[in-house]
């Protein structure tokens, strides 16, 4: 992922509280390859919370991009393969034990319909279409072709509410907590409001993204709004999402 400026933050970057002992946040987890982070912007409270829904969606439509990613990590340290999770591969039922040669470099990620408060749309009563982008991670060198099976996607809320947490957490260290007014996003991230899809939606037409790296983002103005393009798995192929920040704030007078 390209270098980010990373302005300073004085307070919680969920809450806004000051005054309390706050850690570092990762801007994209680093079971996906993140290293960015923002320090001192979280307080313990809040991690609490917005740690839950990321992990399980971590733990389930992520886990064949995670693995392969924890794969190349353990091969650049000289360590053979950790135990691998099961996987389900295309064509079949249920889920197969792999080795790390034969496991799946191709699988599958959700996207969605455009955003509600981008589209116009009132996405509480008209819940956006799931699709799904198929993805190659071209890590090591694989004994056999093997594909993963598309996701079930049990739960869109939780992935979408992931998407919007890094790309919050890309936006604050590009842009700080005064671009725009972030009240409505930082409710859905400590679960005061659950309508994700009214902020986590994926651009209409669609368009590809730079495989220069492997996230990709950008932080730019729509209409009243600042969004944040997100190119998660850019170089993989995956189509970017796009998520609403919030309403830029009027010039003063």
């Amino acid at each position: 992922m390209r270098p980010l400026r990373g302005a300073p933050l004085a307070c919680c970057m969920y809450c806004l509280v000051t005054g309390v002992p706050r850690t570092e946040e990762h801007l994209i987890p680093r079971a996906l390859g993140g290293r960015a982070t923002l320090r001192d912007a979280v307080c313990e409270p809040c991690r609490r919370i917005t740690g839950r829904l990321e992990q399980a969606t971590l733990d389930r439509e992520f886990v064949v991009p995670k693995t392969l990613l924890a794969l190349k990590r353990r091969r650049a340290r000289g360590k053979g393969p950790s135990r691998l999770p099961p996987v389900t591969l295309a064509g079949d039922d249920t889920p197969s034990t792999l080795t790390a040669d034969a496991f799946p470099r191709i699988f599958s990620l959700a996207a969605f319909e455009p955003a509600g408060l981008l589209a116009g749309i009132d996405r509480a009563n008209t819940p956006p279409r799931t699709d799904f982008v198929d993805c190659r991670l071209d890590l090591g060198t694989p004994t056999s072709h093997t594909i993963a099976a598309t996701p079930p996607l049990p739960d869109p809320t939780a992935y979408a509410w992931a998407i919007a947490k890094w790309a919050y957490a890309l936006a604050v260290a590009e842009r700080g907590l005064q671009a725009c007014d972030t009240q409505a996003l930082r409710d859905l991230m400590l679960g005061r409001r659950d309508d994700v899809f009214a902020f986590v939606g994926t651009p209409s037409p669609r368009a590809g993204a730079s495989r220069e790296w492997l996230h990709d983002f950008a932080v730019r103005a729509n209409g009243p709004w600042l969004a944040v393009t997100l190119a998660l798995f850019a170089s993989a192929g995956m189509t970017p999402f796009e998520v609403v920040i919030g309403r830029l704030l009027e010039p003063a007078a």
